[in-house]
């Protein structure tokens, strides 16, 4: 993988953030077109080094893939985004293969109940 000047920007902002990044995040910090921002962010997730992450607003969020699975807790309110960690137990059916899955759970932080 050739690393582009916008990729390890791109990496380097998602391995200090705290909560999963939008490609309008991402072009406020960096300075390039918003073309290679999204075609950066489709090879980072083909690559399978960053994680799509959709709250259900429409608008797609990103964050680096780790090897800890969790998912997020999202303020209604002040839109704060923390990550939680649950243990997961269920039987898929054999005849299905699971590719992706989403979890999330929107409600109100502490400061805003």
């Amino acid at each position: 993988m050739v690393n582009t000047k916008a990729r390890s920007q791109m990496l380097h902002i998602f391995g200090s953030a705290a909560s999963p990044i939008s490609a309008l995040d991402l072009l406020k910090k960096i300075k390039v077109n918003k073309t290679t921002i999204y075609r950066e962010l489709d090879f980072l997730v083909d690559l399978g080094l960053v994680n799509e992450v959709d709250f259900g607003d429409r608008t797609k969020r990103y964050e680096l893939k780790d090897l800890k699975h969790h998912h997020h807790l999202i303020c209604l309110n002040c839109k704060k985004v923390a990550d939680v960690n649950i243990k997961e137990s269920f039987n898929v059916p054999k005849n299905f293969k699971v590719v992706r899955h989403n979890l999330e759970f929107f409600g109100y932080c502490q400061n805003c109940h």
